[in-house]
């Protein structure tokens, strides 16, 4: 069974295990050699993190889906929101993943040393196999309703659904930190799930991606 996976960093690209391929230039790094896991440290604008990864097929398959999770992300004051995009391409029912009308949750959990810190998350799926697709400019719907948390340490969960192809399509989880200008240092984890049958076949492989990037400066 064979994957690609790529990450989107500003003017970086990441493929995962530093291979290159249709799609991923590989002008940036990952650190982490194992399939379905792309690891990140460094600045990002105004950021510095101390490690951001991103996990999906062939390691997680539905419960979770796809995880970002973030430690010590952290900017001395004056930064932009930081949006992390993280993508799984080339799903349906031939690689074991549902189709038709599927229920999905968004769950987030973390701390930040700023109490007016605001994080928001929301899953988005584009029947046309998109990446890093995650408004509906570029023809993505929600999967789940938009989350918004804040506080010094806070958790919450959303849910939704969205009627699924049967493939090929894909799935992005957006997540934002907006420190609001202030010096902050924020960790968190963020998990998708597709809850589905355990009887549900899971033999499937997908691409994964992590896209990191100032919201305003994205470009996908």
């Amino acid at each position: 069974m064979s994957s690609n996976y790529r990450v989107l960093l500003l003017a970086f690209q990441i493929c995962d295990n530093n291979t290159t391929f249709p799609g991923c230039g590989g002008t940036g790094s990952d650190m982490n050699p194992a399939l379905g896991q792309i690891t990140f440290l460094g600045p990002v604008g105004g950021w510095s993190t101390n490690i951001t990864s991103g996990l999906g097929p062939p390691f997680e398959y539905l419960v979770p889906l796809l995880d970002v999770s973030t430690f010590n992300a952290t900017t001395g004051g004056g930064a932009s929101p930081l949006t992390i995009l993280l993508s799984v391409t080339g799903l349906g029912t031939s690689g074991g993943f549902p189709s038709g009308l599927t229920n999905a949750l968004d769950t987030i959990g973390g701390t930040a040393t700023a109490a007016g810190t605001t994080i928001t998350t929301q899953a988005w799926y584009s029947a046309s196999n998109t990446a890093f697709c995650a408004s509906a400019s570029c023809g993505s719907v929600p999967l789940t309703s938009l989350l918004s948390v804040t506080g010094r340490s806070y958790s919450g969960s959303a849910g939704g659904s969205a009627l699924l192809s049967s493939g090929p399509y894909s799935i992005t989880l957006a997540v934002t930190i907006d420190s609001h200008g202030v010096a902050d240092t924020v960790s968190f984890d963020n998990e998708f799930d597709l809850p589905e049958p355990a009887t549900l076949s899971l033999l499937g492989s997908g691409l994964l991606g992590l896209g990191m990037a100032l919201r305003k400066k994205l470009l996908i």
